[in-house]
């Protein structure tokens, strides 16, 4: 079979099509009407799971079925009628953006009613650290903490800039301190755009000898939670921490050290942060 170029794949993966999909759509594209015994030849996916996502892309509007002297075969569909999709899919993400503020409120306010004043939520792999990132956004004060590393380290370079771009845009602040690891790992990215020129003077950073206190993973402190991050040396995991006294605590600790902290930057420089 031939080699699918990448950004076939990756607009049918954005569409939602599996692996498997693509390289049918992908074969129907090529070799034009097939059998089910066809496409099980030329992607070498067996004739079982053949019909079986036959059945779903049909569904999904990407294939249809032609009869062809006695034999049924799969057809893909016109370019316009991937168009159509698109632009559906365009008003359905359009739809979920007009409706996601009003959920979103009523959803706070169930959940604000449901849960206990404690929990402990644990975290693995890249998405698992996405997740906690992401949830910074919710802080109602700047948002303080420790930095060991770039978290472009940590979930890429695509992820951190939309995130620091929502963090900008809704006007968000925050506080860092972190140590000698963090510009060693720093160094790495010199020259190459990274989160620390969206951010701009939104963050400020102050530094502290590792020979006084040894940074060995993330913290961010926000609200009443405190989240542990670590994604170094092939461990991928955090654990966030709901509890007002614990997040009060840390707080405390955060703003002595803070104290001590050098100042780093000025106001016509980007601060370097997270």
């Amino acid at each position: 079979m031939d080699k699918i170029p990448e950004s076939i794949s990756q607009f049918f993966i954005s569409l939602g099509l599996e692996k498997e999909e693509i390289e049918i759509y992908w074969a129907l594209s090529r070799h034009g009407n097939l059998t089910i015994l066809e496409i099980s030849r030329i992607t070498g996916i067996s004739r079982t799971q053949v019909y079986r996502f036959l059945e779903r892309m049909e569904r999904a509007g990407l294939t249809e079925v032609v009869i062809d002297e006695h034999r049924l075969m799969a057809k893909a569909v016109e370019i316009t009628q991937l168009e159509r999709l698109v632009k559906q899919r365009q008003s359905q993400t359009q739809e979920l953006i007009t409706l996601f503020p009003k959920i979103q409120q009523i959803l706070a306010g169930q959940v604000g009613q449901s849960q206990a004043e404690t929990k402990v939520l644990f975290y693995r792999g890249e998405d698992g650290i996405k997740q906690m990132i992401w949830n910074t956004l919710r802080t109602k004060e700047p948002v303080v903490g420790y930095t060991y590393r770039m978290v472009e380290d940590a979930v890429g370079e695509k992820f951190t800039r939309d995130w620091a771009e929502e963090f900008s845009r809704r006007g968000l602040k925050g506080k860092n301190i972190f140590t000698d690891s963090y510009l060693e790992n720093k160094k790495e990215y010199l020259g190459k755009p990274t989160h620390l020129n969206i951010i701009g003077y939104a963050w400020e950073s102050r530094y502290v000898p590792s020979n006084i206190l040894n940074i060995d993973h993330q913290m961010d402190i926000y609200n009443d939670v405190v989240s542990f991050y670590n994604w170094h040396e092939g461990e991928i995991f955090g654990v966030e921490i709901y509890n007002q006294k614990v997040a009060q605590f840390q707080k405390q600790i955060f703003n002595l050290v803070w104290g001590l902290a050098k100042e780093v930057g000025t106001k016509n420089q980007n601060n370097p942060t997270l």
